[in-house]
């Protein structure tokens, strides 16, 4: 006869406040203190202690199936409800987050933020995969929902190729912004390849190059495309003021495609931010211009480029997919980074390049 081993235990219950604390590395006797002016009804401070190590011996237990969420999921040892399950799985601090988002993630910028350890983890566990895209990559390694395996690949993203996000101009945007932001470089600018973490695309960078010396280096291209951008938003319902644009057109087109250009390259790309908000989002503050004027820029650039009499109906042909890409990456990051600077000085550089 086959012999059974029951056990019967109860449901483990996580204080979440206890938890923030273990994860921003506080010891127990740090917590405690942290803990004791809001515990109601007050409680002896060795009491309250006795709980908090309690606290972080199960969460030391569970660390190392936190390590490898499927293994957590169908583990027995600490019954959880579902939804303390999720909390833990899913735990993200986008503040925490924002501070270490960009740096190289090495033993340098640690700090012993246990959001540096997942991000470690996340990106040892893709960074070799092939085959799969990034985001369904984390969503099936890390039993993640959709949105958070889209946070944590957008961050990947920014890590992987070293953007810088902590240039005094860009101190202003949350993490949410660089997030956003990364999901459209993605989506816009990188090659379709069979690698996990995408890459910028090289040809893209070389169809900007192309563009530049094509446009730029032509009077009668140049004049055609500022008119015709021009005429497109004086017919508009409700026209932007249009002169200092006018004025400098070929210095906004030109910054356009310069950023476009930088992809393939490794050290400018790092400050592609920064050049957004300095050579184009600066320069549109400056002549007193909304998003909505800026969005109704962009759609007349990517239109008007397909008129251009001035140039081939094949030359147009061959690159208004790059041009689209190029144009539309701009304008979705640059909407969402217009925000005014802490100096009113730095806008006064935005036409001068």
């Amino acid at each position: 006869m086959s012999e059974w081993m029951v056990t019967a235990s109860s449901a483990i219950v996580l204080d979440e406040s206890i938890l923030q604390l273990w994860l921003l590395g506080h010891n127990a006797d740090q917590a405690t203190l942290l803990r004791m002016p809001t515990v109601q009804p007050p409680v002896p401070s060795r009491v309250l202690k006795s709980y908090i190590v309690s606290q972080y011996r199960t969460y030391e237990m569970m660390q190392h199936f936190l390590h490898n969420p499927r293994y957590f999921a169908g583990q027995f040892m600490f019954p959880l409800s579902h939804s303390a399950r999720q909390h833990l799985i899913e735990n993200f601090d986008e503040d925490v987050i924002r501070e270490i988002l960009g740096k190289r993630l090495n033993s340098r910028a640690r700090k012993d933020l246990d959001e540096f350890d997942n991000l470690k983890r996340v990106m040892k566990r893709v960074e070799d995969a092939e085959g799969r895209k990034l985001i369904h990559d984390i969503e099936h390694q890390f039993l993640l929902p959709r949105h958070l395996a889209s946070q944590y690949a957008h961050i990947l993203f920014i890590a992987d190729n070293k953007l810088d996000t902590f240039r005094k101009r860009l101190s202003c945007y949350q993490f949410s912004d660089f997030e956003y932001c990364a999901s459209v470089l993605m989506q816009n600018w990188t090659s379709t390849t069979t690698d996990t973490l995408p890459e910028f695309d090289p040809q893209l960078a070389q169809d900007s190059r192309d563009l530049k010396s094509q446009i730029l280096n032509d009077r009668v291209v140049l004049d055609e495309f500022k008119n015709r951008v021009s005429n497109s938003l004086s017919q508009s319902s409700q026209p932007p003021a249009t002169e200092r644009i006018q004025n400098n057109f070929k210095v906004m087109l030109r910054n356009m495609l310069s950023i476009g250009c930088m992809v393939n390259q490794q050290k400018e790309v790092r400050n592609i931010f920064v050049e957004i908000t300095d050579k184009l989002v600066d320069a549109f503050m400056q002549v007193g211009w909304s998003t909505t004027d800026m969005e109704l820029f962009y759609d007349c650039m990517i239109k008007e480029f397909l008129n251009l009499t001035t140039l081939t109906s094949h030359y147009r042909e061959r690159y208004r997919t790059s041009w689209t890409r190029v144009v539309t990456g701009i304008k979705l990051t640059s909407i969402r980074l217009f925000k005014q600077p802490t100096s009113q000085s730095i806008l006064q550089r935005s036409f001068t390049r």
